[in-house]
């Protein structure tokens, strides 16, 4: 079984998913400025709503090409025998951490953009909370969902686990 007690990396599969996901973000983001100028053009075209337009497309560009890899450059991910950690982020970095003995279910899902990158995510549920392994070969999501359950059981069998759970 793979040791998971160091910061490991997303898959390099990873980039590609998230320029997916953050054209696709962008899109949405330039329909604004692209109605507001096609509610200008009933009237006139005037020079803001070029400056309008163009800069929004700039910063969607500009947002296409660096978020996804300081995004990737920031992701980690480390499981120990009593916490799992998930670091994230692009403006502001998000550190998760869920105790082992907490976690109650874990799936592992893919969605379309998920499958056509060759990522999976790893959703581990507690009572409270959830949290996502997201960005992984679908080899190292099943290592993963298998050693935390195997953690988790260990947890529960060992000894004074009358205690903790």
């Amino acid at each position: 079984m793979p040791q998971f007690d160091q910061y490991r990396t997303p898959s390099p599969n990873a980039v590609k998913l998230m320029r997916i996901t953050s054209a696709l973000s962008m899109f949405f983001f330039l329909l604004l400025p692209v109605g507001i100028v096609a509610a200008a053009v009933h009237d006139y075209l005037s020079w803001w709503s070029y400056v309008l337009v163009g800069t929004a497309a700039l910063v969607s560009v500009l947002y296409v090409l660096i978020a996804p890899g300081i995004r990737f450059k920031r992701y980690r991910y480390m499981i120990c025998k009593d916490r799992i950690e998930i670091i994230e982020g692009l403006f502001f970095i998000h550190r998760t951490i869920v105790p082992i003995d907490r976690i109650y279910q874990i799936d592992i899902r893919k969605g379309p953009l998920d499958n056509a990158c060759h990522v999976a995510k790893v959703m581990v549920t507690t009572a409270g909370s959830s949290a996502a392994f997201r960005f992984l070969e679908p080899e190292a999501a099943d290592e993963i969902a298998l050693y935390i359950n195997e953690t988790v059981l260990n947890k529960i069998k060992g000894k004074g686990a009358e205690e903790d759970v």
